[in-house]
């Protein structure tokens, strides 16, 4: 299904779930940086060129990955880092596979993150709770690339308060709705984009705000990666005017006034 997009001041960018095996299609690309997703039933190859950054993340099946020198296996939610330049071949069982691509200056990493190993912050009060996995942070070898899972309460928001990080273009892909629904919210001073997501469905933010609520009975969880398109690698957000009294307490992002 062709993706929706906002029209003239292009905020965000909306995706239904693959229903059908897939090789990678490209979700977004811009600045030398990408996000692409797959729904990966056998083989494939890929090359990541020098001077460049990748993660994969599992969502659904299983994955394999090899460089000719390492390998990794991929269960639900385990995600792989890695930079090049690299020659790799993928093997996936009915795998939903979300990347990220970025420029980096490193040379050959290769990290993998099991979700089993990450340790769970709770961010956020009564009405919008949700525990922060942050698989590759700040203080991981990556040049541009951030990522993780969030994964909120019944009915709550998260994302929340409202925030916005425009030196960095963030995809999200939803899952743990079940039967559910969510609302995903991109606003700026130009206007607000506001989508119905259920499992697996995908949004771009390119800018502004981006809170979401789940239905009453449901949570909405979520994988995100963060591409960094200007500055320094940084989990920097700016809340937005009037919600800077709502406290989120001990959290993974740095607050600033810009």
């Amino acid at each position: 299904m062709a993706p929706t997009r906002n029209s003239s001041n292009q905020r965000s960018i909306f995706y239904k779930s693959l229903n059908h095996p897939s090789p990678f299609l490209e979700l977004w690309r811009g600045g030398g940086s990408s996000f692409k997703w797959a729904l990966l039933e056998g083989e494939l190859t890929l090359k990541i060129e020098e001077g460049r950054e990748a993660v994969f993340a599992c969502l659904e099946g299983s994955l394999r990955v090899d460089d000719g020198e390492r390998k990794a296996s991929l269960s639900r939610k385990d995600l792989l880092y890695l930079s090049g330049p690299l020659d790799l071949w993928l093997e996936g069982r009915n795998c939903l596979i979300v990347s990220g691509e970025g420029p980096s200056n490193r040379g050959k990493e290769w990290l993998v993150r099991r979700f089993d190993d990450l340790k769970p912050l709770l961010v956020g009060f009564d009405g919008y709770r949700r525990y922060v996995y942050t698989a590759l942070g700040v203080s991981d070898p990556s040049a541009s690339l951030l990522a993780g899972f969030t994964e909120g309460f019944q009915g709550e928001w998260t994302s929340f308060p409202p925030h916005k990080h425009d030196d960095k273009v963030e995809v999200y892909v939803y899952y743990g709705l079940g039967d559910g629904i969510g609302v995903q919210i991109v606003e700026d001073e130009d206007g607000v984009d506001a989508y119905p997501v259920r499992d697996h469905d995908a949004v771009v933010i390119l800018r502004g705000y981006h809170p979401n609520v789940a239905t009453p009975g449901s949570r909405i969880c979520y994988c995100w990666i963060l591409c960094q398109v200007s500055g320094v690698k940084s989990m920097s957000v700016k809340v937005k005017p009037g919600f800077e009294r709502l406290q989120s307490g001990p959290s993974h992002l740095t607050v600033t006034s810009r």
